[in-house]
């Protein structure tokens, strides 16, 4: 993994534009009348591979003019001026510690945190391949995506009942149940006889359960209709949101085998119901190898994370906050 470091290296040549307080022809692209100032070209000589100059005791290598030159757009040679010249303000700049100023202080700290980050997503690139765990630890998130199981979508009318209702309550309301089951019968023809839409309209069916399902003579006892989200075989129900019915239901509902099956009656703690099937879903599972390859970004930098969180935890040791921080931060003028 190659993690782009563009917004490291603009930081750190905003820091040293800032310490030399005069390189800003330097960096933004000199024209050519303040380019033609007299300078004495540099010495030459064998410097050790990878680098392409030296300032004092700084380095300028080659993969930092190709980052410099990718970041200003420029070529390779301009690139290497820029790097020079900014080496040599910002060593005039330490020289009368401009460097110590808290808000150049500051912009080097976030650009050396950024890089610190970088090593850390660096490191977890390098651990090695996803391991089962790991794999394991995203499914859990991910499952719909990766191992999607068959599902049922189908409506349903249930005759509520109250927890703990006694028998004899129950009774009349399975009975009223069945009376349901026999009101929506045609429905099934209408089902059969029909495709489910892919073009997003409302399935007629849904509707014509309804209304039959709604006549019923109800004694009493609510009767609830809806369409429900697919329905795995295990209760969970096939939407980002997450949730699940009680197995009992995903029992009915996976015995279904076409488009316009009617369940018996199906007994959960909420009542009685009459399931109607309008698809079935067939399962998308990825293969292990490939679920691998698909969430090693996502492990990386959960990786990289999880280690940042450890390394934070025993830094903030040193770290003291001001007692009265926040009456203090409602004063601070933010320019924007």
């Amino acid at each position: 993994m190659r993690i782009d470091d563009r917004a490291s290296v603009r930081a750190v040549k905003t820091a040293l534009f800032l310490m030399a307080g005069v390189s800003f022809l330097s960096l933004s692209g000199c024209s050519d009348k303040a380019r033609d100032v007299s300078v004495a070209p540099p010495r030459s000589g064998e410097l050790e591979s990878g680098v392409v100059a030296r300032v004092g005791q700084q380095l300028i290598t080659a993969d930092g003019v190709g980052r410099i030159a990718a970041v200003q757009g420029v070529g390779v040679a301009a690139a290497r001026d820029l790097a020079i010249h900014d080496a040599l303000f910002a060593a005039e700049a330490k020289a009368n510690r401009m460097d110590a100023e808290p808000s150049i202080q500051q912009m080097i700290n976030a650009a050396l945190a950024r890089r610190m980050l970088r090593k850390l997503l660096d490191d977890a690139d390098r651990a090695g391949p996803v391991t089962d765990e790991e794999l394991e630890q995203v499914m859990k998130r991910r499952w719909l995506e990766l191992d999607r199981p068959e599902g049922f979508r189908v409506v349903h009318a249930v005759v509520r009942t109250k927890e703990g209702a006694d028998e004899a309550t129950r009774g009349r309301a399975e009975i009223v149940a069945r009376a349901v089951r026999e009101a929506v019968m045609p429905v099934v023809q209408v089902a059969k006889s029909t495709s489910q839409s892919t073009d997003g309209a409302a399935d007629p069916v849904v509707e014509a359960f309804r209304k039959a399902a709604d006549a019923v003579a109800k004694d009493g006892f609510e009767i609830k209709i809806e369409s429900l989200p697919p329905v795995a075989v295990d209760g969970r129900l096939l939407v980002m949101e997450g949730g699940g019915l009680e197995k009992a239901f995903a029992d009915g509902a996976s015995k279904l085998e076409a488009r316009g099956s009617l369940s018996d009656i199906v007994s959960t703690s909420y009542g009685f119901h009459v399931l109607l099937l309008l698809e079935r879903i067939p399962e998308a599972r990825v293969p292990v190898e490939e679920r691998r390859t698909k969430v090693r970004q996502e492990v990386v930098w959960g990786r990289a994370s999880a280690a940042r969180g450890k390394l934070l935890q025993g830094l903030r040791r040193d770290v003291m906050v001001e007692r009265n921080v926040d009456g203090l931060l409602v004063m601070v003028p933010v320019d924007r």
